[in-house]
């Protein structure tokens, strides 16, 4: 181990791939406090006991604390929730430290597999989506069957039409007002053709996957935590998205005058 801490080739892959594991941790939806605790647990595991971690939502920077010691750093551009993606990389991080010797470049090359893993299937994703909001319909009086299939129905072209966006335009604000401009619309429109009594169990339902329900425990967590700037940075995302949110419903409700 010794030979090891005065390898400095071997603490860059370290801090390379402490870096790159703290960098899939965001962009699949962890915590602030867990990301900074895998990037250090990594580093400790192979005697560095001196690493800083600074993590916001946006960046990652990883260095210590020697006079002429090393710094990497990385922007996280697109974020999303993936807790099948955050349950194998912590896997990876506890299998990792209680290694005697890994081979870094094996390490770093797993880590680029668990990255390109492929989501939940298409169908499956949006079968979910469907079945969830008109669901959440039904318990609010929303128990006709049209109101049922019509919710399950808006709420997959809502959701597809934000995935659609969202990979043009990272802005995660402009692609959630459209998808409720677009929930709004129907509910409206299926309102007024007569197919529903009320337009607002549908509408609901189907807004239900567009909140921001995890991203909102996450700063609380990152608040309780002590992470202040990322809790707050977390909480004005929420906001953003609450706030287009009702931007988009109360567009096209004053517009339709229901």
């Amino acid at each position: 181990m010794k030979n090891r801490l005065e390898d400095k080739d071997y603490k860059m892959q370290t801090l390379k791939l402490a870096l790159f594991l703290g960098e899939l941790l965001i962009k699949n939806g962890a915590e602030t406090y867990r990301v900074e605790d895998s990037v250090l647990r990594i580093c400790k595991s192979r005697g560095y006991n001196h690493i800083n971690c600074f993590t916001t939502p946006t960046v990652i920077i990883v260095s210590d604390d020697k006079f002429d010691g090393l710094c990497f750093m990385k922007t996280i551009v697109t974020r999303s929730i993936n807790l099948n993606k955050l349950s194998i990389l912590n896997n990876f991080s506890r299998e990792f430290v209680n290694k005697v010797d890994p081979d870094m470049e094996e390490e770093i090359k797993e880590l680029r597999r668990i990255d390109q893993l492929k989501a939940y299937p298409t169908s499956m994703y949006f079968l979910g989506t469907g079945l969830g909001s008109a669901g959440f319909a039904a318990t609010l009086g929303g128990n006709q069957i049209n109101t049922f299939i019509l919710t399950a129905i808006t709420s997959v072209i809502a959701t597809y039409v934000y995935d659609k966006t969202l990979k043009y335009s990272s802005i995660v604000m402009f692609s959630t007002m459209l998808s409720t401009i677009i929930i709004t619309v129907m509910g409206v429109l299926f309102y007024h053709l007569g197919f529903i009594d009320q337009p607002t169990a549908l509408i609901v339902g189907s807004i239900m996957p567009l909140l921001p329900g995890v991203a909102f425990i996450k700063s609380m967590r990152d608040l309780i935590s002590g992470n202040l700037m990322s809790g707050t940075a977390r909480i004005f995302e929420v906001l953003m998205i609450i706030t287009a949110i009702a931007s988009g419903v109360a567009l096209v409700l004053g517009i339709g005058g229901v």
